[in-house]
């Protein structure tokens, strides 16, 4: 379910990673146009036979990009994460689907995360601790379920440019509210970023920098903390 997989749960801890756990979400349902509003306009004078996908439904390129994403096997990347604050991490990410990923955040974050076996595992060196949250209560599960539910998401809207599209889906169950926003290179339809606005408003955008696709990934990268907190290193 896409915006329940976003929106149970914010996206980020002290602006610098991910998060698993926040509060329930009574504000009013986030506005697709805040979305819209983090991708790159596509120019006015661009002639829509050359926008992608244009001899297509805008239902035929969500179910594309739904399909994208499960066809993904392990993905390798740089990320920046922009919180609502405008705050910028980096970092790197390894993906392998279904239900493994870990993202390594550069100093100053603290931070490491690691989904695997149905848990998600959020270690902040500096404190020295280790939270742990079912990965269904999370945002990551879009990225790792072996199947992707939207659930009680509806189509909000899909953006086309020469070179990409933008897929919006929103979700205003009571304890989904809000909208994800999902970014796709045209016309292989390769996942380059998504947008995740919360009921509040704020916008998280996470984008992937030179991601490789199908490399093989060491089983250490994904194991889970030992029994003293700590993620296993490289």
């Amino acid at each position: 379910m896409i915006p329940a997989l976003f929106m149970s749960a914010a996206l980020f801890c002290a602006e610098t990673s991910f998060v698993v756990a926040a509060p329930a979400i009574t504000a009013a349902p986030v506005k697709v146009a805040q979305l819209e509003a983090a991708a790159t306009p596509k120019p006015a004078s661009t002639p829509v036979s050359k926008l992608a996908f244009a001899d297509m439904s805008d239902e035929a390129v969500a179910d594309a990009a739904l399909k994208a994403v499960e066809s993904l096997t392990t993905l390798s990347a740089k990320f920046r994460q922009t919180a609502p604050s405008g705050a910028v991490a980096m970092g790197d990410v390894k993906l392998r689907r279904p239900g493994q990923v870990r993202f390594d955040y550069e100093d100053p974050s603290p931070i490491t995360i690691v989904g695997t076996g149905g848990i998600v595992y959020v270690e902040n060196a500096d404190l020295e601790t280790t939270d742990s949250y079912p990965l269904g209560k999370t945002p990551l599960k879009f990225l790792l379920s072996k199947r992707i539910d939207i659930g009680d998401a509806k189509l909000a809207g899909v953006e086309r440019y020469e070179d990409a599209v933008a897929v919006t889906w929103e979700s205003a169950g009571e304890e989904t509210e809000g909208a994800l926003t999902l970014y796709l290179t045209a016309p292989d339809m390769q996942v380059a970023q998504w947008a995740v606005a919360d009921a509040q408003g704020g916008v998280t955008v996470v984008e992937l920098i030179e991601p490789k696709l199908g490399e093989k990934l060491d089983n250490r990268l994904f194991r889970a903390p030992d029994a003293g907190g700590a993620f296993i290193r490289n």
